[in-house]
């Protein structure tokens, strides 16, 4: 059994051309719901706007919260380089204040490696 009859195909048709030449709603129609259709397109309009700027305003959380977390790596990475700093200024301190005579060096030390070739 064809899904598309002639009768249905023609019904398809007659529809698709009052959709195309706006005999579907008459303009009689709107002169009678004025007040309806202009409250449906004016809260059309509104859900719109309000959906925008929802969106915007998560689009601007999200940004803030991976700026949030950029500056807590920043910040523990110079907490760290800080801690490390002191506790070497802190070591030298001690050194310089018992008079061994110990430094620390510029550059880390060399491995040498050994090859039994």
């Amino acid at each position: 059994m064809p899904l598309f009859t002639n009768y249905n195909k023609q019904k398809a048709d007659k529809a698709i051309k009052t959709m195309v030449y706006g005999r579907l709603v008459s303009s009689k129609f709107f002169k009678r719901n004025f007040f309806a259709t202009g409250m449906v397109v004016l809260f059309s309009i509104g859900f719109i706007a309000v959906r925008f700027d929802c969106v915007t305003s998560m689009e601007t959380i999200r940004s803030l919260k991976n700026q949030i977390n950029v500056m807590r790596t920043y910040k523990q990475s110079e907490r760290s380089r800080y801690m490390t700093l002191t506790r070497e200024s802190s070591m030298q301190h001690m050194v310089d204040s018992l008079h061994l005579g110990l430094a620390v060096p510029e550059r880390s030390p060399r491995t040498i490696s050994y090859d039994n070739d």
